[in-house]
């Protein structure tokens, strides 16, 4: 019985300890299953649902006719999901081992995925070729958390010749998400980086969508869920001709270093803008090696820039029918008054001697008479006459030492200088002689040929001065419709019709009249006014000449070749400038470039 009753308190205590672990069993059963139902159902739905962004087909943009500048192609891509990747590297070295020609690229890839947050995907190579894919798609079961996408990129179907002025897309930086949403950029986003491309950003990209896939194991999509479509962004619409720009880069090709602007000189809509040297934008699709990234950083004729809105440029002669027109307003000269050129000029004040480009001297000359071949002593004179402040004045009315207001960034404003502004950026005082060099452009004049192209756009349209720009209007892709753009005039107060039409006449016998500096250009059925312009040698902004190489010396030291035209004289329809980095005379280089401009204007518009 003692044996018996031993056996039995040892059994209810076996029991009672099945009975307690058999509740807490049951207890945590509860608690998994039933109080905790939803937030495990949420994890195995992240284990195999996954919320991917949708890329908003990027807007389009045209010419003024309509035809397609930039187009957007179908193109595929290796993503990466980090989060399935224990040690990225070495999924990286057999990715290479595939793709031997990616290994350029590999520094590229440690850095996307770098900095690539966890739980997105990582682009890891754009633009593969056909061959890529059937390559890496034959090895897809070595890599589970790798994924083939179908992607779309920018092809610019003009390539170099519309480089400065549309731009090209990158991946974004910190930096870029201080002006843009980083909601609207998923990893794998392209922003513009210069550009109509760069200005236009929140127009042309649009709003990404989400999709929602059931993934199996290895990140493969075993179906989709939901979706919520993107927003595609609006198409521009370009005032600029694509003919005609292929015409400026013709017209530019021989040579090195030169720029070139059309506008229509009443509305401002710019018809051409060409830079060189340019650079392809389809070779930045997909990135490239820091290597090419450096070379065209480190080029010292700079294929980045856009000199048409960033190169700096003394004017030289052709500001002088602004000066013009400054003399008769002010009644400093009158179209008769002779003021006579022996070659040479001396301020009272500076006792400095000033010289005319022609040694001998022009003799009498008449405002028409050294309007139209470029007299630089009427100039000092009529200078001598004015002083500085309705110089200045004249200047500033026509824009100079001012933004354009261009729908480009990066547009620099130039310099067009008076006693104030030298004592504010100099601490210096402002001296005659200062006055007799801004007459003729130099000195401490600066302006890009924009500007210049604005000057002349004013002179042409009887005195309004005008917003250069690229787009004419955006364009919903969808319904097709179309907000335009309103032109932007401002009437010059210091221009009178009777001045301005004695200015125009001096700058048609610039290449009518055989004593012309641009005579060269004189004939064929388009009469076209001008007013060349020869600036001593200042490289774009600032002096390279200790890196220039002792051939390369003579070139660089060569004067810059600077022309202002409008067409036809009676009903201006176009107005261009050009600038020939050491191009020498704006006579030959400059001129010549202007006149194949508008004669391929009028052929195009025919």
């Amino acid at each position: 019985m003692r044996q018996f009753s031993h056996f039995e308190s040892r059994t209810r205590l076996v029991g009672l300890v099945l009975l307690g672990l058999g509740l807490l069993l049951m207890g945590r059963l509860f608690y998994l299953q039933i109080e905790q139902f939803f937030h495990y159902q949420t994890l195995a739905d992240e284990n195999r649902v996954t919320v991917r962004p949708v890329p908003p087909p990027r807007g389009l943009i045209y010419d003024r006719r309509g035809r397609l500048l930039v187009e957007n192609q179908p193109a595929f891509a290796l993503e990466l999901y980090p989060e399935n990747v224990d040690d990225p590297s070495r999924v990286l070295d057999r990715l290479v081992e595939v793709l031997p020609e990616a290994s350029a690229l590999r520094d590229q890839m440690e850095k996307r995925l770098a900095e690539s947050p966890r739980f997105q995907p990582a682009v890891l190579l754009e633009k593969l070729t056909t061959e890529q894919v059937s390559k890496f798609a034959a090895q897809q079961h070595r890599f589970p958390s790798i994924q083939i996408r179908a992607r779309s990129q920018r092809n610019y179907l003009k390539g170099s010749q519309t480089a400065h002025v549309l731009g090209y897309l990158g991946s974004p930086h910190r930096r870029d998400f201080q002006k843009f949403d980083p909601d609207l950029y998923p990893p794998g986003s392209r922003l513009g980086k210069m550009g109509l491309e760069r200005e236009y950003e929140e127009i042309l990209h649009g709003a990404p969508g989400l999709r929602e896939v059931e993934t199996d194991a290895f990140g493969r999509v075993v179906r989709e869920i939901s979706t919520e479509p993107p927003e595609p962004g609006r198409n521009l619409i370009l005032t600029m001709d694509q003919d005609l720009q292929a015409a400026v880069h013709e017209a530019l090709a021989p040579y090195q270093e030169a720029s070139a602007v059309a506008l229509d000189p009443e509305t401002g809509g710019i018809l051409a803008m060409a830079s060189r040297p340019t650079f392809n934008p389809n070779e930045f699709i997909g990135g490239f090696t820091s290597g090419t990234w450096e070379k065209l950083q480190q080029d010292p004729d700079e294929p980045l820039v856009n000199r048409t809105i960033r190169g700096l440029y003394p004017p030289a002669s052709t500001i002088k029918p602004v000066l013009a027109l400054a003399g008769l307003r002010e009644e400093a000269v009158d179209p008769s008054t002779e003021l006579t050129c022996n070659g040479t000029f001396n301020t009272g004040q500076d006792d400095h001697t000033f010289h005319c480009w022609k040694t001998r001297g022009h003799g009498p000359m008449t405002l028409d008479q050294a309007v139209a071949e470029s007299c630089d002593v009427y100039f000092y004179k009529l200078a001598d006459r004015l002083e500085i402040g309705p110089i200045h004045e004249a200047l500033d009315a026509f824009g100079l030492g001012a933004p354009t207001g261009v729908d480009l960034p990066g547009e620099r404003r130039g310099t067009n200088p008076d006693p104030e502004w030298k004592r504010r950026t100099q601490g210096g005082l402002w001296y005659p002689g200062e006055t007799i060099m801004t007459s003729i452009g130099q000195g401490y004049m600066q302006a890009t040929p924009l500007q210049l192209g604005r000057l002349t756009a004013a002179l042409a349209n009887g005195g309004k001065r005008v917003t250069p720009h690229l787009v004419h209007g955006t364009q919903d892709p969808v319904t097709k419709e179309v907000d335009y753009r309103e032109p932007e005039q401002t009437p010059i107060d210091l221009v009178d019709e009777e001045s301005l039409q004695v200015v125009r006449d001096s700058m048609r016998q610039v290449v009518a009249s055989d004593s012309g500096t641009a005579h060269s250009i004189a004939g064929g059925w388009i009469p076209v006014a001008g007013k060349t312009g020869t600036a001593q040698v200042v490289r774009i902004d600032r002096d390279r000449e200790e890196q220039l190489d002792p051939e390369e010396k003579a070139r660089k030291l060569r004067d810059h070749a600077l022309f202002l035209a409008f067409a036809p004289v009676e009903d201006p329809q176009i107005a261009v400038a050009v600038v020939v980095e050491h191009g020498i005379s704006g006579g030959q280089s400059a001129a010549q470039v202007a006149r194949h401009i508008i004669d391929s204007y009028f052929e195009v518009d025919s």
